[in-house]
């Protein structure tokens, strides 16, 4: 289902998106600072928007393919992994400890070589 939202609504979600990523990349890094909350306030902000949307939603892209959705008619996120069809419903709580453990890390964008870093 694509996702129609008014424009504020998909600003919110873009940013919702870009937080979550942010969040889970941070994690990464620094493995010891406490991310459970960020992550769980995060994640209720997509479920509202879906439920009030009716719609649902794309979360990112799983690396190194797949995709995290939450399925507004199930109220669970859902991991799609293409190959081998593999397909993972999660409540809040599971999909949580999933992504603190590391699991359905997000692909990143690749990095464009041609620009040049800020000074």
């Amino acid at each position: 289902m694509s996702l129609k939202i008014a424009s504020p609504q998909q600003e919110l979600l873009v940013c919702l998106q870009q937080q979550l990523v942010e969040i889970l990349l941070r994690h990464k890094k620094k493995p010891y600072l406490p991310v459970w909350g960020e992550l769980y306030s995060i994640l209720r902000e997509f479920v509202k928007i879906s439920r009030k949307s009716s719609q649902n939603l794309l979360l990112y892209s799983i690396s190194p393919t797949g995709s995290l959705h939450f399925i507004h008619e199930t109220g669970l996120f859902r991991v799609d992994i293409p190959d081998p069809g593999l397909t993972i419903s999660l409540s809040t709580d599971e999909l949580i400890e999933a992504l603190i453990a590391g699991r359905f890390f997000p692909a990143l964008p690749p990095i464009d070589t041609a620009s040049p870093l800020p000074e």
